[in-house]
């Protein structure tokens, strides 16, 4: 048995994706910076699919710079913004912001003299409009608020976050990744945002920046080597993985409503069930709002680690996939105000268009089980 219930760390490629990317890995290849009669064909196919994520997130196709993925493209921005900075010296993040961009901040603090300053979260992990308020004083270049959260789900007031950085001459980068095609974006005039394609049933190591309506020369370029895309990121383009990505947005902006209840609804039943079977579960940022396929619960008296090795048939996480490495509470979930031990017996579970209700009704089974060996070993310990 094999249960996938970690679409948040990556989503399976779609198989109407994979069909049309499949000319473009085989007999339909060139280089879309090419004159000629291929590089042509591939650059319209590249300018299709230009527009096609650009429709997903409510912006027009000038706006889309083309990137490896969102940690590129947060890198790209806020880099970009430091260095013509001018005068200004003060980055402002949330606390529980992804790795790419709370490492890339302290990059720039040790690097470039930029001071980071941290905005809280309160106990379901929102941004306050007072608190952030009381950090945009004085020398502010940019805001870094994500519109969802990655490990807990929790969606900020973007536009909020938006309207306040704009009041003080800041530009916000918001790290949009988790929620374009699980809810409905558009991306604010004045906002860099970020898209990756493997969070949409895309190919992995592609994605976008989207810049400001008016900002493109707010940044400098951190990849240089012959101007392509507005001179933002030089390089050759990915070709058959920009394409499979537009086709996902396609496919994202179809299937939007329906996914959204039809998730809502399965998530609610594997919150109830894991209630009902294992007790001693919280949910984390219940109360908020959240994406309708992400759950983060707090399971008393189990490490969360341990409950993943010992239950192999489900694939979930203990929080981020790019922090999985470091062996560490989740820094989204300390933020939050939980004691380090709860952080340590949290699991997040993220579902997807492939998830049914027999995989939520096994999957319960098979934690359930896993989580009363556990505790008998701890006990017995």
């Amino acid at each position: 048995m094999d249960i996938y219930l970690d679409f948040n760390a990556t989503t399976p490629v779609a198989p109407e994706v994979v069909e049309q990317m499949l000319p473009f890995l085989q007999g339909q290849f060139g280089n879309a910076a090419s004159s000629h009669v291929r590089g042509r064909a591939a650059y319209a196919a590249v300018e299709r699919a230009r527009a096609q994520v650009a429709d997903l997130v409510g912006v027009g196709p000038s706006r889309v710079i083309w990137t490896s993925g969102s940690t590129e493209a947060l890198n790209t921005a806020l880099k970009g913004l430091a260095e013509r900075r001018g005068n200004m010296s003060a980055l402002v993040v949330a606390a529980t912001e992804h790795k790419a961009v709370l490492d890339a901040a302290a990059w720039l603090e040790r690097h470039r003299g930029v001071t980071v300053r941290t905005v809280h979260v309160d106990a379901a992990g929102l941004v306050s409009h007072e608190d952030l308020e009381r950090h945009l004083v004085g020398d502010v270049f940019a805001v870094a608020v994500m519109a969802a959260n990655n490990e807990v789900g929790t969606l900020q007031d973007v536009g909020m976050v938006s309207a306040t950085a704009q009041e003080v001459g800041a530009r916000f980068v918001c790290d949009t990744t988790q929620a374009v095609g699980k809810v409905p974006v558009a991306v604010p005039d004045d906002a860099f945002a970020t898209v990756s394609a493997h969070k949409l049933y895309g190919p992995q190591g592609v994605g976008a920046l989207i810049l400001p309506v008016r900002g493109r020369n707010s940044i400098e370029a951190q990849i240089h080597g012959g101007g392509h895309e507005q001179g933002l990121r030089s390089g050759t383009l990915n070709l058959p993985g920009i394409v499979g990505f537009g086709v996902a947005c396609d496919l994202a902006s179809q299937r939007l409503a329906e996914d959204q209840q039809r998730l809502g609804g399965l998530r609610d039943r594997l919150e109830r069930q894991l209630a009902d079977r294992v007790g001693g579960v919280v949910v984390h940022g219940a109360d908020a709002p959240r994406l309708s396929n992400t759950t983060n619960v707090h399971i008393a008296g189990v490490d969360a680690d341990a409950l993943i090795v010992n239950t192999p048939e489900v694939a979930f996480s203990s929080g981020s996939a790019c922090t999985a490495a470091v062996p560490t509470p989740s820094h989204v979930l300390t933020a939050m105000g939980l004691p380090v031990l709860q952080a340590e017996q949290s699991v997040r579970l993220s579902l997807g268009r492939t998830t049914t209700a027999d995989d939520i009704d096994a999957a319960v089974g098979l934690l359930a089980a896993s989580v009363e060996r556990l505790r008998e070993l701890n006990g017995a310990a």
